[in-house]
């Protein structure tokens, strides 16, 4: 509803009635143009310059359209808790526990990992670096998708997170690590994607990619426990390899 480019058209009065509706978003859809007007406070036709510039006819109608779309996100939060709890729970069949052990002997066997993303992504590698790095395997983030990849060793492995797996940067980097002669790694949210279908091995968890105009609203737990199941399946391989 408040986009962008709305946002930057404001003046400061607009902003003024904006910041109160955010705050107060319970009671706003039961107020009056009154009774807004006394709490911010500010004129009746102030704020129906702010309803105009909002693209509606009536203070009535923003209500509505503020309503259904906080109920809408509230539906969507109640749904996708569903959609995460399922997807966790496949986690546990033959199929994920067997692709996990197998991505897990890659990794272990490596010696570096490089974990790479953009967006809510990039703080899901940088989560997944620290964790294996304190586990002792030699691992590192480079989450700049500007950043030109220039590898030098063997037996360097790429993990690569993304939830559409068809975000063109990241597609720049992938074909740079396989060109570099990495092992390509994605974990991505469906194997319908370029980054899949790039990858020498992929994990797709399988949840609706859920987007607005502003941003993505997909979840990430699933990718966030795949980091740490990969984690300790690595670990425990290892420890029992060495003993």
């Amino acid at each position: 509803m408040f986009n962008e480019e709305k946002i930057k058209s404001f003046s400061a009065t607009d902003m003024r009635i904006y910041n109160y509706i955010l705050k107060h978003s319970i009671q706003f859809p039961y107020m009056s143009i009154r009774e807004l007007a006394d709490e911010i406070p500010t004129s009746t036709a102030s704020i129906m310059r702010f309803v105009k510039r909002m693209g509606y006819d009536s203070f009535p109608e923003l209500k509505y359209a503020y309503k259904k779309g906080e109920k809408e996100v509230s539906l969507y939060m109640v749904n996708n808790l569903d959609e995460t709890i399922d997807c966790l729970k496949k986690f546990n069949t033959p199929y994920y526990q067997d692709l996990f052990k197998e991505i897990a002997y890659i990794l272990g066997d490596a010696n570096m990992i490089i974990f790479d993303g953009m967006g809510d992504s990039a703080k899901i590698a940088e989560y997944a670096a620290r964790r294996f790095s304190g586990n002792g395997f030699f691992s590192a983030a480079l989450t700049d998708p500007y950043q030109k990849v220039s590898m030098d060793g063997t037996n360097i492995v790429v993990v690569m997170l993304s939830i559409s797996g068809d975000t063109v940067e990241l597609i720049r980097k992938a074909n740079a690590y396989k060109v570099a002669g990495s092992t390509l790694i994605t974990i991505t949210a469906s194997d319908d994607n370029t980054l899949a279908k790039m990858s020498d091995h992929n994990i797709s968890y399988y949840v609706n990619d859920v987007r607005t105009e502003e941003m993505s609203r997909t979840t990430q737990v699933p990718a966030l426990s795949i980091i740490e199941i990969l984690s300790n399946t690595t670990q425990r391989i290892c420890h029992n390899t060495l003993q």
